[in-house]
């Protein structure tokens, strides 16, 4: 990342001329019609277990499942809610961070080779990791490599000995005076030695020198590691920062970092997943990464625009990007859609309920990996705190029984609200601002309701893993107006034909290109999916309503 030599911070990686090119070339939009049709991220493995584009379920693992009664999500209570994952119908799980750390949330690594005493041990995760194999779920680990804890022994030991220390170039330090410039920090040591550092995320986490080679040999050795507990892919957290001095420059550096990050996994594991978190809203940004990443830039345009918008696919489209609604990072997407609405009451959940399953539909039909954020699939709400609270109201407890208590429910956030005085909804109770008992957001409230979010999320995915077309094909823009969205899917085998009016009032119409059958008939305004067998043949208009979505299949086979 950066060097330093004689106390002084110098920038040993210049940004190239061509990569600006680069940038500037990635960043012209695809237009209607155009075929999106690149090498895949996501390489089927030699047995043909894997897909091309896996479901993905992002799992908080101390707000998951609790096997002993402390409260805290751990890895044995994983194990024990696996049928629920396959019932769901999930491909693989991204774990937030379960190395050692300070912080609850574990972005802050202490040990990048051990795992957080609250979730267990060692072959506690090794046990979680076969049982998920054994059920055909694949393991992602949340890899935190732009900085670590202040508290690492790396990081100890340069603040204490400084120069001398063997780690003193792990960090981006200085015994210079850095004050009033940006995110950097400082500590003194023993020796009353003002010692400074970088640290874009904070003082409590220090950036990691990514231009000294014994950092990238200490990732080599942890991917490597990893690895070899048989976890699948790593999510890259913070990878639009492993270069830069502030939250939107370096992004071209970055990018080109992990064209050798890459290189070496697949080296390792031809089929391992890797994706990177690029927090960034420009499909330009996004589009430079030799590394799938998660499609912010989609994700704002649904957000910003829950009734629809022209252009929304064409304009924050990114290749072979896992496209998501909501993350641990972000206001939950049900409470953003209750916001947006300003619905928060009983009265309004149908409607709220309604519109986030319609954005799933998109979702789940789309090229590329869909990414559901635990407890996603029942609703679970939340909002970003700016006091006395901060994220712990996006990661709450998942809600496994309707009256918010029962074997296996955590409780880790009561303890911190009591501390902090929070004492908002059912926080005094279960931990949850936003739960409360009976109200229907819970698994054992919905598994059951044949109109629930839930059963949704269900039959969707299990549609999903009966078409190849889905699962590994390519993808082709018909229309993309506010109120029509439509796409094909296509494989060797399969073509078919994705529609959706998210318009609450006004219809469209399209004219078959081909003869296609209707198999898939959503209305979202009454909340009812049906499998079809209706044939509309070539040149045939179709009105497409208000909150309705199909999906039809050609007879025909793209060669």
């Amino acid at each position: 990342m950066f060097c330093q030599e004689g106390g002084a911070v110098v920038r040993k990686s210049l940004l190239i001329v061509c990569l600006t090119i680069f940038v500037f070339i990635s960043s012209c939009v695809q237009t209607s019609g155009q075929q999106f049709q690149s090498t895949s991220l996501f390489p089927i493995s030699s047995n043909g277990s894997s897909v091309k584009y896996p479901v993905i379920y992002e799992i908080f693992i101390r707000s998951f499942y609790d096997s002993d009664g402390d409260g805290v999500g751990d890895f044995n209570g994983v194990i024990q809610e696996i049928d629920y994952l396959k019932e769901l119908g999930i491909d693989a799980v991204w774990f937030m961070p379960f190395n050692e750390s300070v912080s609850y949330h574990g972005y802050d690594v202490v040990d990048y080779y051990d795992v957080e005493d609250d979730y267990g041990t060692m072959e506690d995760f090794e046990n979680m990791v076969q049982e998920l194999h054994k059920n055909g779920i694949k393991v992602i680990m949340d890899l935190v490599i732009n900085h670590t804890s202040d508290q690492h022994p790396w990081f100890r030991d340069a603040v204490e000995n400084t120069r001398n220390s063997p780690y003193w170039n792990y960090y981006i330090m200085s015994l210079e005076d850095h004050s009033g410039q940006d995110h950097w920090h400082w500590k003194v040591n023993s020796r009353g030695q003002k010692v400074w550092y970088f640290g874009l995320f904070g003082y409590t986490m220090p950036d990691l020198n990514h231009d000294n080679t014994s950092v990238k040999d200490e990732v080599k050795k942890i991917v490597d590691f990893w690895l070899s507990k048989g976890v699948d892919g790593f999510r890259i957290d913070a990878a639009k920062h492993i270069y830069g001095w502030s939250w939107d420059d370096g992004v071209v550096a970055s990018a080109e970092y992990f064209e050798w990050f890459k290189d070496y996994v697949l080296s390792k594991k031809p089929d391992a997943i890797i994706v990177g978190e690029v927090f960034s809203g420009n499909v330009s940004d996004l589009s430079i990464y030799p590394i799938s990443v998660f499609n912010f830039a989609l994700m704002y345009g649904i957000r910003n625009n829950l009734e629809g918008i022209d252009g929304l696919l064409e304009n924050n489209w990114v290749e072979n990007s896992f496209p998501f609604l909501e993350n641990h990072d972000l206001n939950r997407f049900f409470s953003h859609v209750q916001d947006v609405y300003n619905l928060f009451d009983a009265s309004g959940y149908e409607l709220i309920k309604k519109r986030v399953a319609l954005w799933y539909f998109l979702l789940f039909t789309l090229k590329g990996s869909p990414v559901i954020y635990y407890g996603g699939e029942i609703g679970t709400r939340g909002f970003k705190w700016y006091g006395p609270i901060y994220d712990e109201p996006l990661r709450e407890p998942m809600q496994w029984y309707a009256e918010g208590s029962g074997e296996g429910q955590t409780f880790w956030t009561r303890e911190i609200y009591d501390a902090r005085g929070v004492t908002y909804g059912n926080a005094n109770v279960d931990g949850c601002v936003y739960d409360d008992p009976f109200d229907g957001f819970s698994v054992e409230e919905q598994e059951n309701d044949p109109k629930s979010l839930l059963n949704f999320f269900k039959f969707m995915l299990g549609f999903r893993k009966e078409h190849e077309s889905i699962l590994n094909g390519d993808q082709r823009i018909f229309r993309d107006w506010k109120n029509l969205i439509a796409f094909y899917r296509y494989s060797s085998n399969e073509e078919l034909l994705v529609i959706v009016n998210p318009d609450p009032v006004w219809p469209n119409s399209f004219s078959f290109e081909k003869d296609m059958t209707m198999i898939l008939e959503v209305d979202f305004e009454n909340f009812t999916w049906s499998e079809k067998n209706n044939f509309f043949s070539s040149g045939e208009n179709f009105e497409v309503s208000p909150m309705k979505g199909y999906i039809f299949k050609s007879e025909e086979v793209r060669k």
